[in-house]
């Protein structure tokens, strides 16, 4: 088994790793030979799952990777691990080439990273610990398979819209989202003396496929308002798009930026 690689753009890497372990730092790795993707699944923090998929020519150069399993490897690590290296890496005053690659210490795997000064040629090493997994271990890690949402919309300006969230969750952790697909959004918070909400209109529709919905069609649910902000702290990759869909008991947020997917899938709150 072998992986070795420079990063190319650590400061993305770095903001990627950042806002996804907002929801949950332990995270399982996985490397092939066109992409890397980072998974955090439901198991580990309370029906919460993200899936990231990075194209690998965006991350790595000069990059060698060879294993039994279809020139795949996978692991779990610890997020804070690899925030507090690129952080290291890239807080240099100087531009710093940085390297890792998959090696033993004192028999144990770690993804040990080489960060050189461009510079001053100094160098810096530093080592994650991580937890090999089999082939058949990661089969059993998949991302969920859903029909066609309810209903979905593009969502507004996020850096706008999680200030709006992060008042309303000091009122509830309830936020109740409707969707309407004549264009409209709006998110509520109930207290026990009345409602406070905030609308949305002329928003786009991206099309699923080749089913085309009703502009009649609309849906509402509630879901942890707390889980809801996290995922709004992705503004800070300024994707190009964000789309949010419905279902009956959950709901996905999709993020896109170029050459970079993330994927949240956050559960409905069922009322008793």
């Amino acid at each position: 088994m072998k992986f070795k690689a420079k990063i190319s753009k650590a400061n993305t890497l770095l903001k990627t790793v950042q806002n996804i372990m907002k929801i949950y730092n332990e995270c399982i790795c996985h490397i092939t030979p066109d992409k890397l993707r980072f998974i955090i699944q439901s198991d580990f923090n309370d029906g919460m799952q993200v899936f990231c998929e990075i194209q690998r020519s965006l991350i790595f150069e000069n990059f060698t990777i060879e294993s039994l399993s279809d020139n795949e490897i996978q692991f779990q690590l610890d997020l804070e691990n690899l925030r507090r290296v690129l952080q290291s890496a890239t807080s240099q005053a100087t531009p710093s080439d940085i390297f890792t690659n998959l090696t033993k210490v004192r028999g144990g795997p770690v993804l040990h990273f080489t960060i050189k000064s461009s510079t001053s040629g100094t160098v810096i090493f530093q080592d994650i610990p991580i937890v090999l997994l089999t082939a058949q271990q990661m089969a059993q890690i998949n991302e969920p398979t859903l029909p066609d949402p309810l209903v979905h919309i593009l969502l507004p300006n996020l850096k706008n819209l999680q200030k709006v969230i992060d008042k309303m969750k000091n009122i509830s952790d309830c936020l109740k989202i409707m969707i309407a697909m004549n264009n409209r959004l709006s998110f509520e918070v109930e207290t026990s003396s009345g409602s406070i909400s905030t609308f949305y209109s002329g928003l786009d529709h991206p099309q699923f496929g080749d089913h085309v919905l009703s502009p009649d069609l609309q849906a509402t649910v509630c879901v942890d308002i707390k889980k809801f902000a996290k995922v709004l702290h992705i503004h800070q990759l300024k994707p190009s798009e964000v789309v949010l869909c419905l279902y009956e008991r959950s709901i996905i947020v999709h993020v896109v930026l170029t050459d970079i997917m993330i994927t949240y899938y956050l559960p409905v709150l069922i009322k008793n």
